[in-house]
């Protein structure tokens, strides 16, 4: 049987009936493809939650930044009438300005190596999806991890090599302290070839560190990419297992 996107965004909604539900699932079991599929659109409805949750925190910013670069072009106004400002001395006090809002930013609370962003997992329970990953699901977006944990380690023994479950199951784990059981999850997300891959790289890192083996957190917090919103926690991180 062949399953469309729209098919994809229905289960992940809940939007299937029990026997539509009950044959995509059947079809999941045997269908790699079909796997795949699932994992990126479930990527790609956490990477667009991702900038709406990014976007939400711009207004933040510019209370920090106005009053900032307001204070800088009143003070070049009023120099203006008596002398030529260079460039370079506007470009560097926008620079301080910046820099000074960075600070601020930083020392939001909660803005720590474990202060990192977890989005929630989508495919919750919804009226007419109540599968088990759907159960986990609410539990990990409830924060309820310790019993996310144990739904996530039922669905990973019955499916092994679904980069989702391994993904939820990992940060369930850091969540409750148990990062040595993590590390090997997200070691082999970040070896492999999933869509949370690159995340993983943090994650394998976060473990490691906090299991003391201050090599392996320097191998993967390295690996972390610039473009990655976990990068600066990594820095923050490689400075200390330096």
């Amino acid at each position: 049987m062949n399953f469309s996107y729209d098919d994809i965004s229905a289960y992940l909604n809940g939007e299937m009936n029990a026997v539509q539900q009950q044959a995509f699932e059947q079809q999941l079991q045997v269908d790699d493809e079909l796997k795949k599929q699932l994992e990126e659109f479930r990527f790609l409805q956490t990477t667009i939650d991702k900038h709406q949750q990014a976007e939400q925190t711009l207004p933040e910013l510019k209370k920090i930044l106005t009053p900032l670069t307001q204070t800088h072009f009143r003070k070049a106004e009023q120099q203006k009438a008596g002398r030529v400002i260079s460039m370079n001395r506007i470009v560097t006090g926008l620079a301080l300005a910046a820099s000074i809002a960075l600070i601020f930013f930083l020392m939001i609370p909660g803005v720590s190596i474990d202060g990192y962003p977890v989005d929630d997992m989508s495919g919750a329970i919804t009226r007419g999806n109540e599968t088990e990953l759907a159960k986990a699901a609410q539990l990990f977006n409830d924060e309820k991890y310790a019993e996310a944990v144990t739904a996530f380690q039922q669905l990973n023994r019955t499916n092994p090599d679904d980069a989702t479950i391994m993904y939820y199951l990992g940060i369930s784990l850091i969540k409750t302290q148990n990062d040595a059981d993590a590390l090997p999850l997200f070691e082999q997300l970040a070896n492999g070839a999933s869509v949370y891959k690159e995340d993983a790289n943090f994650f394998a890192a976060i473990s490691a560190y906090h299991l003391q083996q201050n090599d392996k957190a320097k191998l993967y917090a390295t690996a972390v990419k610039k473009e990655s919103r976990y990068y600066k926690f990594a820095k923050v991180m490689l400075k200390k297992v330096k």
